[in-house]
């Protein structure tokens, strides 16, 4: 009994960590916005000094678990093409909080879970070559996770739709497709977490160069400089972009993805996805805080839509079962593995 209470209370306690982590990276949305405020920091300029820091901050640790372990070729290819995906959501993210706002933004981005699903969904169905079909139920969440976009959309106190919801539209997508993908090296390579998390991160911070790169072209600038480096001066003399590239750099990057691979771990993916939905809330409340911006009760009524299809989604996945032959029993279910459609 005492094994099984202390069990119960372990359960319980890992399951706060993983609320604590959605609060964390819901923060996120507003601290960009503080950050892309302050006078000469663009987006790009904020995204590629804050991955630059969560992948040095997680270097040393990976290095070190890949000496005792060491991780292969596929690993690391896997993680290079995860953290692509991941790099997509996230420049996506930093450019749409210039024209959106930080809880509109995470409505949007909480849409992963459903994208998740259909994703998932269409993966069984093409590991089966043709002996199953797609699961209908499974676009149950995606139907009501549509009409909650809708009401926040046209309804909301942020007013009509602009190209910065657009560009948020790159979160569900990129960040749905590197946790599958994510969950497959997992699956294979648990022990290779952190080398994983900082080859991702590498990547991210290479994404973000990228943009610094070629924004002043779009932006119509006349330099002739081919590359030019980034220049930190805006951010180390303002207090303020300083303190929040530090505290989403380290914090809500590095110390939370390092406390998600052991915390995902120990609590089951249903109950976390659950927990994960109330980010929009989270990221609602600090949009009051710190930017007072308003949360009519239309966006709620969306987001309420929003966060139940997430959590209709998470109780009809099913990860599979690794051990599963469709030849031999054509009613079990497969494992989601990758490559899926060549991504």
């Amino acid at each position: 009994v005492a094994a099984n209470n202390a069990g119960m209370s372990d359960g319980l306690a890992w399951r706060g960590v993983v609320g604590v982590l959605c609060a964390l990276w819901a923060s996120n949305f507003a601290a960009a916005k503080l950050i892309i405020a302050e006078p000469g920091v663009d987006s790009s300029l904020y995204a590629v000094t804050r991955f630059s820091v969560a992948a040095l901050a997680l270097a040393p640790f990976a290095i070190n678990t890949i000496r005792k372990s060491g991780i292969d070729v596929e690993t690391v290819k896997g993680a290079i093409s995860c953290g692509g995906w991941v790099a997509f959501g996230y420049l996506g993210q930093t450019l749409g909080l210039l024209t959106t706002t930080a809880s509109r933004s995470c409505v949007i981005c909480s849409l992963h879970c459903v994208f998740v699903a259909i994703v998932a969904e269409l993966m069984r169905v093409s590991q089966t070559s043709g002996k199953t079909t797609f699961d209908t139920t499974r676009l149950a969440p995606a139907l009501v996770a549509v009409i909650g976009v809708a009401i926040v959309e046209l309804q909301g106190a942020a007013g009509a739709p602009t190209i910065g919801d657009a560009l948020s539209f790159a979160q569900p997508i990129g960040f749905g497709m590197g946790y599958l993908q994510l969950e497959n090296l997992m699956r294979k390579r648990p022990d290779t977490a952190l080398p994983v998390s900082a080859i991702k991160l590498t990547v991210v911070a290479l994404a973000s160069l990228g943009m610094f790169e070629v924004t002043p072209l779009l932006g119509g600038s006349e330099t002739t400089t081919l590359l030019q480096l980034p220049d930190f001066a805006a951010i180390f003399s303002s207090p303020v972009a300083l303190g929040g590239v530090l505290y989403t750099g380290l914090v809500t990057t590095a110390l939370a993805l390092w406390i998600e691979s052991i915390a995902f771990a120990k609590v089951p993916a249903t109950d976390a996805s659950i927990i994960l939905t109330t980010e929009p809330l989270f990221a609602a409340m600090f949009g009051a805080i710190f930017l007072e911006e308003t949360f009519g009760m239309s966006d709620f009524a969306g987001a309420f839509l929003i966060v139940g299809a997430c959590c209709l989604a998470a109780l009809l996945d099913n990860p599979g079962d690794d051990e599963c032959i469709v030849e031999q029993d054509p009613s079990c279910e497969p494992p989601r593995k990758w490559p899926f459609w060549g991504f």
